[in-house]
């Protein structure tokens, strides 16, 4: 039986398990549908919004600053989840620009002030993609560990040709600053070794909005700063690289420097072929006679890849091709949306299949519970019918025989009592099946145990006559039931009987009758632990010797339990003052056995 409830439990676990998986992959992939709309509407919301820069900044004689259209566009459309970029050809489809120049590069771009009145310079015209890695992890932490209350904690400046034309070198300062409140008045301030300047900054500056008026924050003033990274241009020689000068640098990293940036999607960027390799000489694919070209789809599976390619300008203007890229990871963004969901329905799957595997073990541990009483009881009735069919065989062998001619009758007599022996053990086990039976059903009616007690006591009238024992009823209620009284008349007979054959001579039996219970007990022999710890076993007798000469097969208690345990009563067995001391009464429902079953120790629920 374990083995075959260890069998069971793999199937369930498993079927679970497919099940929840499949559950979850069809809803994250209808998740994943709903974004992939939304990045084809997102795609097409910039490529009209380009569109419009671009006939913004067109004229018949120069064109457009098209470099200058794809840096404003690029700033305004960052979200990480959907990277886009962009091209633009001229009118014989010859590469003129686009948002990033290498070929696995991030557009980081070098802007020595805001007012872009000097030179920019493009990081990937002079660092490699491992290089800008480790700049762009100073950038992140400024940018993750920002706050209004402190100034950031690396400053990054450049290096510059005389003729600002050539970018010479990149340093990162990890800065020490101080509130200017924590610095003495005779305290020289620090100069940067770098540049020579004296740095302060005012952080929390607050409007006051009544007034216009700015109120003042905390000052801070630089205390010490130390290199911790630089980038020299291999190009330039030591002697040469003492005339450059020295600024500082805003860089923007394109999904970095964003409301939802982060260093995974400038990466990411950063090394997508797709987003980056634009051909020289552009093959546009726009069907003839459409109005509007159709999104051109490049997915791969795992990353959602797509493209528009148009055409600008008016009639007279300079004819113009754009193509606009977009790379998302669907799967990733609906994995995420539905972490939640995953989480609830993992739960709420083991919860399901903890119900099950718990109810079928509990099936499986009562069909243990009844094969192992049909077993011992197939024993014990085989044990029991072995010594009155050896008897009978012993007694017919004498009868064929014809020895001792004058015991025939004796012989006879005993075959016949030995075969009603089990001819009463043979009904009690059918009885007893009857009551194991799942069909089997009680009657119910309003029962006086007083009424029991005093029919089975005048059936044994002779017996206690004979044996000179005193029964005495006390109490002033009556215990009363609803059952069957059939049954209940054969469970108080069994009492009845017990109290009468381990009397002894001269004895008594006293009934106490309460309201809430009914006790039997009879003078005679005390039992032992182990006959009070078994007297419900099946075929139990105790003294065997004196159950066998008493006509009793070990059966009586058993039933006794059993009639009681269907009417939802208990029966306690033990030792009274003379003798044994038998309590009847409602029993303690449970939560997991039902009535009249023990939860640990013998009397107590």
């Amino acid at each position: 039986m374990k083995g075959k409830k260890k069998r069971f439990i793999k199937p369930v676990v498993l079927g679970f398990g497919v099940m929840y998986f499949m559950v979850m992959v069809l809803s994250t992939w209808l998740v994943k549908e709903k974004f992939v709309e939304e990045y084809n509407q997102e795609l097409e919301e910039a490529a009209v919004s380009l569109c419009r820069r671009v006939d913004g900044e067109l004229d018949k004689e120069n064109g457009a600053d098209y470099e200058k259209v794809l840096k404003d566009f690029l700033w305004g459309v960052q979200d990480e989840d959907v990277q886009i970029s962009a091209a633009f050809y001229d009118e014989k489809k010859r590469l003129l620009t686009k948002t990033t120049k290498g070929s696995a590069g991030g557009n980081t771009i070098v802007f020595t002030d805001f007012t872009r009145k000097e030179p920019t310079y493009e990081l990937e015209d002079y660092l490699s993609l491992k290089e800008r890695e480790e700049l762009v992890k100073y950038e992140w932490d400024n940018i993750r560990t920002f706050s209004v209350q402190r100034p950031d904690k690396y400053r990054i400046s450049i290096q510059v040709s005389p003729d600002k034309e050539t970018l010479w070198a990149v340093i990162v300062q990890e800065i020490t600053w101080k509130e200017e409140s924590e610095i003495g008045e005779d305290e020289e301030h620090y100069k940067d070794p770098l540049d020579g300047t004296i740095y302060s900054m005012e952080i929390g500056i607050t409007v006051d909005y009544a007034t216009g008026e700015e109120l003042g924050g905390r000052s801070y003033c630089e205390t010490d700063s130390k290199i911790v990274w630089q980038w020299t241009n291999p190009l330039i020689s030591d002697e040469k690289q003492s005339d450059g000068q020295i600024k500082s640098g805003s860089i923007l990293f394109p999904y970095l420097n964003c409301a939802n940036g982060s260093y995974e999607g400038w990466h990411r960027w950063a090394v997508s072929q797709y987003l980056h390799d634009y051909p020289v000489e552009g093959i546009f694919e726009w069907k003839a006679g459409a109005e509007y070209p159709e999104m051109i789809v490049d997915s791969d599976g795992l990353f959602y890849r797509g493209r528009y390619q148009l055409q600008l300008g008016m009639i007279g203007d300079p004819l113009v091709y754009m193509e606009i890229r977009m790379e998302a990871c669907p799967w990733k963004a609906a994995v995420d949306y539905m972490k939640y969901v995953y989480l609830a329905g993992f739960v709420l799957a083991l919860a399901c299949m903890t119900k099950i595997i718990a109810a079928f073990h509990k099936v499986y541990d009562r069909q243990a519970v009844l094969e192992e009483t049909r077993r011992d009881m197939t024993n014990a009735m085989a044990h029991e019918l072995k010594t009155p069919l050896g008897i009978i065989r012993n007694f017919a062998e004498n009868l064929a025989e014809h020895n001792l001619e004058e015991k025939r009758d004796y012989y006879l007599s005993q075959i016949i009592r030995q075969t009603e022996e089990m001819d009463r053990l043979v009904v009690e086990m059918i009885e007893l099946s009857k009551l194991d039976s799942e069909e089997f059903a009680l009657k119910k009616e309003e029962v006086s145990f007083l009424d029991l007690v005093r029919e089975q006591v005048e059936k044994f009238g002779p017996v206690i006559k004979e044996k000179n024992i005193c029964v005495q009823y006390e109490g002033k209620e009556d215990f009363r039931v609803k059952g069957d009284r059939e049954y209940l008349s054969r469970a108080v007979w069994n009492l009845v009987c017990n109290a009468v054959d381990y009397n002894v001579l001269g004895g008594r039996i006293t009934v106490e009758m309460g309201k809430e219970q009914c006790v039997i007990e009879n003078t005679g022999k005390f039992l032992t632990e182990e006959e009070l710890l078994h007297a419900f076993d099946l075929f139990y007798m105790g003294d065997k010797s004196r159950g066998k000469r008493q006509g009793h097969l070990g059966m009586g208690l058993f039933l006794t339990k059993k009639i009681l345990g269907l009417h939802g009563l208990e029966i306690l067995l033990g030792n009274g003052k003379e003798g044994v001391r038998a309590t009847v009464k409602q029993a303690v429902k449970c939560r997991s056995r039902g009535y009249g079953e023990r939860c640990g120790t013998v009397n107590q629920c």
